[in-house]
């Protein structure tokens, strides 16, 4: 009778990998399925430091002495109106950081598509850029000749309503080139990010810094583990 026992192992062998195959493949249908969680650090080696925890070296500020370090959070000093922005301008990227507010009577604010000012001269008015409110999604379109609430370009989206006063994450996505942006917020630390607001304006797009802005006199808030993610921009893109 004829020994089939060494085929069965080239069989058995196909057998494994189409198991393997298979249980990678459901992994990656897991993956889009649900969005990473904010604490996760498995795609750190992907971001770049923005702010080292140590000073406020890469950073500018307007007005001068306006923000600080304070235990290893960027800080704002309540001085007056204000931002502090990146000597780096930033297209296409992924920013993320974890921020609070200690006191004051306005929510938290970061800008994108800003206007780097030109030496020796006043910068505009929140640098003309697009606001973003953390965490809860207010906004505002700072663009010379708009000043408003940027109605119909942003959209609200249904969520919780998150605690200012406590530690939270924040992600946004922004597309110079298409005018989009959409931000989303982890609160607690660690769990799943939540979309809150997005954004979207082609003519408003454009290449500049990210700014955090203090909004009124009075307002201390916080930053810290504040990193960006340079996402390529290929030909015929958007």
């Amino acid at each position: 009778m004829p020994d089939f026992s060494a085929s069965r192992w080239p069989m058995r062998t196909a057998v494994a990998l189409i198991m393997l195959a298979g249980l990678y493949l459901t992994c990656l249908a897991l993956h889009s399925m649900y969005p990473a969680r904010a604490g996760q650090l498995s795609d750190a080696r992907h971001y770049a430091v923005l702010f080292n925890g140590k000073n406020l070296r890469g950073w500018i500020q307007v007005p001068d002495h306006s923000w600080t370090v304070k235990h290893g959070a960027m800080a704002s000093l309540g001085v007056g109106r204000g931002m502090i922005y990146t000597a780096r301008d930033f297209s296409h990227y992924r920013l993320r950081f974890t921020a609070r507010q200690i006191s004051g009577n306005h929510q938290a604010c970061f800008l994108i598509f800003c206007t780097r000012p030109q030496r020796g001269k006043k910068p505009l008015d929140a640098l003309a850029g697009i606001q973003f409110q953390i965490p809860n999604g207010g906004h505002w379109d700072y663009r010379k000749g708009h000043n408003n609430s940027g109605r119909g370009e942003f959209k609200t989206l249904r969520h919780k309503k998150f605690n200012i006063h406590k530690w939270y994450r924040v992600e946004i996505t922004v597309n110079a080139t298409a005018g989009t942006a959409r931000m989303a917020i982890s609160q607690p630390l660690g769990s799943r990010f939540v979309p809150v607001l997005d954004f979207k304006n082609k003519a408003a797009g454009k290449v500049g810094p990210i700014a955090f802005q203090m909004h009124n006199k009075g307002l201390f808030d916080q930053y810290k583990n504040v990193q960006v993610e340079v996402i390529p921009t290929h030909p015929h893109s958007h």
